[in-house]
């Protein structure tokens, strides 16, 4: 399959649903793509159920795609979530947030990561309060990621 153009905005950024398609057909795991399609409400499904967090909270799945740098060598699996009550005065501290976003890699992203054929060297996990649109700041919206890489089957907390 014929990689994007480095020239155009966004072509790092391709939906499994639209680079995967083909490929998780092929290999029977379709249901990865369909994933991703319900995840954006494409066809007015269910949204796909994320387990609650060890902190308490209730995350939606917001989107989930790849992101593969400009220079090839690296393909994030971008998983964003969202928690209304992520921000504000009851908010979770540090310590609760890291353990939900490495809860959210372990039990929700990496199953499904595992299960494609496309090689994925770090898994981002993003929790915000309310969606925005993909790249794009806004002041208002409270959100925090983390980076993760796989080893021996665990999302790795990649600190910084």
């Amino acid at each position: 399959m014929p990689s994007p153009s480095r020239t155009e905005p966004g072509a790092g950024r391709m939906t499994w649903t639209r680079v995967l398609g083909a490929r998780l057909r092929a290999s029977g795991l379709c249901a990865l793509s369909m994933i991703a399609a319900s995840a954006a409400g494409a066809d007015g499904s269910d949204p796909v159920p994320v387990p609650p967090l060890p902190s308490g909270l209730d995350a939606g799945l917001h989107e989930m795609f790849l992101d593969i740098k400009p220079d090839g060598q690296m393909t994030y699996a971008r998983f964003r979530f969202v928690a209304p009550e992520v921000a504000g005065e009851d908010a979770p501290d540090f310590e609760a947030r890291v353990r939900d976003l490495e809860f959210l890699c372990n039990t929700f992203a990496l199953p499904r990561v595992e299960a494609t054929p496309e090689p994925v060297d770090r898994i981002v996990i993003s929790l915000a309060d309310r969606a925005i649109p993909f790249g794009q700041s806004d002041p208002d919206v409270t959100q925090f990621f983390e980076v993760f890489s796989i080893r021996d089957d665990v999302c790795i907390w990649e600190e910084f």
